[in-house]
């Protein structure tokens, strides 16, 4: 298997500046960028999901960028910590 054609860089991006900006290599499970990444995080002590959505992805399939959104209640079913969600959900 091919490593480079069955995954993709997600950049996440802060507004503001407000973090670092960080990259995570993902498996592509569709034909186009997920919409939505969601990145399991913690709140105040508790588990939550930090959101992002798809921003640029003038670079697919190598890369695909994504704006964090906010952070929610929540967990990921996925043992990496990371759901990709094809469609957004607003």
């Amino acid at each position: 298997m091919d490593e480079a054609r069955d995954t993709f860089v997600a950049v996440f991006l802060y507004p503001d500046d407000s973090a670092e900006s960080v990259s995570r290599r993902l498996p592509i499970v569709g034909a186009g960028p997920p919409a939505v990444i969601r990145a399991a995080s913690a709140f105040e002590g508790a588990a939550a999901v930090d959101v992002f959505r798809l921003v640029d992805a003038s670079a697919w399939p190598e890369a695909a960028a994504y704006l964090y959104a906010g952070t929610e209640p929540g967990t990921v079913a996925d043992g990496d910590g990371v759901e990709q969600v094809s469609t957004p959900d607003d």
